[in-house]
């Protein structure tokens, strides 16, 4: 109950309705198409961060040129750099809850409402759903833990093939056309992480405020009757 509870949530941003009763079709349609869907769905989300970066950037770079007396070219880096700030750290209002609206989780509340109707059965399908919360916390530890290992291989190997002194020319040429290949794999993988632990977290968001509002929904029905 608790991973349908969580696929449901998956679901509800990336909007598939993808579903099999076959636990092995399930399984295949989970890896092949769900997985990129959750990149992709992370990606939208911070492309939309960006949309405002780039929006912040042109009213800096306008306030900066009107009071520099600049040309935009000059001012629209600083600009770039401040409205990353501005955006980062932004109210917890806009940042917290980015790829949460009241659809996606009253989609999921709804589900879980129609399958646990007693307050003590979502006590228990919460705390299966905190043990789900928790492993994927930790899967996205350990993928920043290969990604610092991935980039101190790649540092250590640039500065070993291709920037140690005494090599020759064919050398240097062979270690940067290696060290180019790797440092694209790299920043490909990275953004694919970053798009995926952006979507588990809007996904854990989802499944938090759903379970809160089921449990106090259902709290409410069982307390309507005693007061009435």
């Amino acid at each position: 109950m608790a991973l349908e509870v969580v696929r449901h949530a998956e679901n509800a941003l990336t909007g598939s309705r993808v579903d099999h009763s076959d636990r092995w079709l399930q399984g295949v349609t989970d890896t092949v198409l769900a997985g990129p869907g959750l990149v992709f769905a992370g990606g939208q989300l911070l492309l939309w961060r960006f949309f405002w970066v780039m929006v912040a950037s042109a009213i800096f770079a306008f306030i900066l040129r009107v009071l520099e007396g600049q040309p935009v070219q000059d001012v629209f880096l600083p600009s770039f750099f401040l409205a990353i700030g501005v955006v980062y750290f932004s109210t917890p209002s806009r940042s917290m809850a980015i790829g949460v609206d009241a659809k996606r989780v009253g989609e999921v509340r709804n589900f879980i409402l129609s399958i646990a109707h007693q307050p003590q059965q979502l006590q228990y399908l919460g705390e299966h759903i905190e043990v789900v919360r928790t492993h994927t916390m930790q899967k996205l530890g350990r993928f920043n833990v290969l990604a610092g290992i991935a980039w101190g291989v790649l540092f250590w190997f640039v500065g070993t093939h291709a920037l140690a002194p005494g090599l020759s020319a064919e050398a240097v040429s062979r270690g940067l056309s290696y060290g180019i290949v790797g440092a694209v794999v790299f920043t490909l993988v990275l953004c694919a992480g970053i798009c995926h632990a952006t979507a588990v977290r809007a996904v854990c968001q989802i499944l938090e405020f759903a379970m809160i509002e089921a449990i106090a929904e259902v709290e409410s029905a069982s307390s309507a009757p005693a007061n009435h």
